[in-house]
């Protein structure tokens, strides 16, 4: 089952008996901003993540890497995290839909923990507003983090900003390395990459990114802005070709840093929610398009 929601921006498909998973993300002149997805088989936490037509932008939560050391600050052992945390596949309940608006939500199977998302058209796009809630009186870590799969064809490159202002931080690399420092790549990162491998990197947890912009050679445009204080860490990830079948590149702004929760935990690197004070954060996403330019006759000089 597939709901549409979009506006003069931006337009997407959403599966809320898929994770709620966007399997398609266009502009306005139906350019895809996402690799492709096929659709599950069937609902549940039981599907290996990594898998035949994985694209498309998956809700990942309460971890990224699968996490059997999590635990409640109380001490008490949380059930083992799968790939990808426990609700990319599971069925959202849809609490409103129209053309403009479609509001989902899901409970965790793995902690006392609501998560609502809002998709909203905007006159440029579209935003994104999350809500984390849970009935647990002390403090609940959450790990959450956007994971969309840009398709990212030659020449595709991605720039940060912070506060209005161009960045090239730091990055520290989590696979196939760890815990290595890495320079943020000042052009496209798959050009320098082996087919048949990935690269995912931390941005410097002391930085606090607010935007990225992800650019065609063609002039096309796509950024993402969300407010550092809610979302105060950012992966990014390069794959050419070690699990998509094609190259993509993803943009994660994320509630914890690092891609397990137990070793966010342990850092003090991630957010918590406990009752009555709930998680709240936005992504907005706007598209540009800048034609090229039209010249005319070279002009004859006397």
């Amino acid at each position: 089952m597939s709901v549409f929601v979009g506006g003069p921006g931006l337009r997407c498909e959403v599966q809320p008996d898929r994770g709620a998973r966007i399997v398609s993300l266009q502009g306005a002149d139906g350019w895809e901003w996402l690799a492709a997805s096929e659709r599950t088989p069937a609902a549940g936490t039981g599907l290996p993540f990594v898998r035949p037509g994985m694209g498309g932008w998956d809700e990942v939560a309460p971890t990224v890497q699968a996490d059997p050391d999590a635990e409640a600050p109380s001490g008490t052992r949380l059930p083992a995290l799968p790939d990808h945390g426990d609700v990319w596949n599971m069925p959202w309940r849809v609490d409103h839909a129209g053309p403009g608006e479609l509001a989902v939500s899901v409970d965790l199977p793995s902690m006392p923990v609501t998560l609502d998302r809002t998709i909203n058209a905007t006159e440029r796009g579209l935003r994104f507003h999350y809500r984390a809630t849970t009935t647990s009186r002390d403090p609940l870590p959450f790990l959450w983090c956007a994971h969309p799969q840009f398709a990212a064809g030659p020449g595709v490159d991605v720039a940060l900003e912070s506060g209005g202002v161009r960045i090239a931080p730091e990055l520290t690399e989590m696979y196939p390395g760890e815990e290595q420092a890495l320079d943020f790549a000042a052009r496209p990162r798959h050009a320098t990459m082996p087919a048949g491998t990935s690269l995912k990197a931390f941005v410097d947890p002391d930085i606090r990114a607010d935007a990225a912009v992800l650019s065609l050679p063609t002039g096309r445009s796509l950024r993402l802005d969300w407010d550092s204080t809610q979302l105060p860490y950012l992966g990014l990830f390069w794959d050419n070709g070690e699990f998509a079948a094609e190259p993509v590149l993803a943009v994660e702004p994320s509630t914890g840093w690092g891609e397990r929760l137990s070793a966010a935990e342990r850092q003090q690197r991630v957010l918590a929610v406990s009752q009555g004070q709930p998680l709240e954060w936005e992504l907005h996403l706007s598209e540009t398009v800048v034609s090229a330019p039209q010249f005319g006759a070279p002009r004859q000089c006397a």
